[in-house]
Parts: C-alpha cells; sequence; structure tokens
C-alpha cells in the first residue's frame, strides 16, 4: 500500500540558496518522525549523476542551479514557478531505498505544495497509521499550510485502487482521503463520522479512519462522510467550478 501526503501553501518563488533552506526546513520538520527520516539525498536526474547527500550544500546548490538552467532551455518562456523544486529521497541506492519503504519528498514551492511519497507503508514500518499521522502533523507545523490530503493506493491480487480516483465523493472538489488538514478550528462535533480531530496552529488535523482499506466499503464510507461533513463547512477546496452542487 502506498501513502501520499501532499500540503499546499501560497505558492513561493525562491532563488536556489533560498529554495535549499525551505527544503531543509521541511525535512528537519520531518526528523523526529522516523528514523528513516532523518537523512535524505537528491534523487539523480540521470542513469549515471549521482545522489548528494541535502547536508552537503554546495553540491546541493549545484544541482539545484543545473536543473534550473536546464528547465529554462528546455521551456524558453515558462514561468520558472512551474519547476522551482527539489526531489528527494531516503536513501543513496535504490536498493535500500526499496528496503527503506520507497520513499521520497517533493519540496516544490513555485506552484505551492509539498509532496511525501511512502511508496510500501509495510516496508517502511509497522505501525502505519502512526507513521503517516505523525508524518502529517510534522508537516503542517508549517504555518503557511493551508490544506493537506492523504491519498492511498492498494492493490489486492490483479485489482489497484487508488483513493482520489476511484473512492472519492465529490467530482468537483477536492479530497480529504485517509487524513488531513484543514485551516479552520474544526470540533469533533462538526466531524462526527471521524476518528480523530485535532487542533494544529489555526487549523485541525483530521484523520477519518484508523485502519484503511479501498476494498473495505464500510470505511470508504465512514472516509466519504468525513469529507461530506467538510464540505458542509466549506473546508474542501472546489477544483471544478463548472460542476455545480
Amino acid at each position: 500500500m502506498k501513502a501520499t501526503i501532499r500540503y499546499r501553501f501560497n505558492a513561493e518563488l525562491h532563488d536556489d540558496e533560498s529554495l535549499y533552506e525551505r527544503a531543509r526546513g521541511v525535512v528537519e520538520r520531518l526528523a523526529d518522525v522516523h528514523f528513516g527520516f532523518r537523512e535524505w539525498w537528491t534523487v539523480p536526474a540521470k542513469a549515471r549523476q549521482s545522489p548528494f547527500a541535502l547536508g552537503d550544500r554546495e553540491d546541493v546548490l549545484k544541482l539545484i542551479e543545473m536543473q534550473r538552467q536546464e528547465f529554462q532551455r528546455k521551456y524558453p518562456g515558462v514561468p520558472l514557478s512551474v519547476s522551482n523544486g527539489v526531489l528527494l529521497s531516503n536513501a543513496r541506492s535504490e536498493k535500500q531505498w526499496r528496503a527503506n519503504g520507497s520513499i521520497t519528498i517533493a519540496i516544490n514551492p513555485g506552484p505551492g505544495e509539498v509532496r511525501l511519497d511512502i511508496g510500501d507503508l509495510s516496508a517502511a514500518t509497522e505501525t502505519p497509521t502512526e507513521l503517516v499521522w505523525s508524518s502529517l502533523r510534522a508537516l503542517t507545523e508549517d504555518p503557511r499550510a493551508v490544506f493537506a490530503q492523504t491519498n492511498v493506493k492498494q492493490s489486492v491480487g490483479k485489482d489497484r485502487k487508488l483513493y482520489s480516483l476511484n473512492c472519492g465523493v465529490f467530482p468537483h472538489r477536492d479530497f480529504l482521503g485517509w487524513m488531513g488538514y484543514v485551516n479552520q478550528a474544526v470540533s469533533g462535533s462538526q466531524v462526527p463520522d471521524a476518528e480523530r480531530v485535532e487542533r494544529q496552529g489555526q487549523g485541525t488535523l483530521i484523520l477519518a479512519t484508523e485502519k484503511v482499506d479501498l476494498f473495505d466499503a464500510r470505511l470508504i464510507e465512514k472516509m466519504n462522510k468525513v469529507e461530506i461533513s467538510l464540505a458542509e463547512l466549506g473546508l474542501l477546496p472546489i477544483t471544478d467550478a463548472s460542476i455545480s452542487e
């Protein structure tokens, strides 16, 4: 099973050095969540490139500069904000990366989002709910966070499901998924089907269900009811204004 946390903030355009510091700030918040989140490496764009430890500041800055220049050569006239970001993994080699749970984090201030992918929850931890919940909490400590969601991808035999594609409620609104964050105070009575509701800064963390199984209709219904409650509160962003309620 794969879980993807994505949290959003207002778009930011950084120079190379401030982008590097932004990336460091994000992963430093994750360091206490799990031992596998303490060291991060750049993800090579080409087969012959070697990864750099994020702590190797000068090497990473050179890589950021090279990627920025390459983007500008390939897409002249396209705003840099489209690609202004850093992609990191929690291992130096692909073998170790897979053993660690196939984890990557993409810090993209240009479009205003950070995405943490845990590709294999069972390899990463024996307590998946707590790992993802703690990661969500750490990431949304960022006071710039305005919304966060957790998508889930699961396979059973030959059948595959992605929550956002196969299980969500609204075709015109964003989804919360397994768990997420809204930048408004919400009480448990306002989302009665949620398993946990916890204040986080100016906003609220919400866990729809302790266990996630996209092939269990009861759990999907529970997650959907949480999203319906949030939509009624005006807290699920509209993604397609052409579709009416």
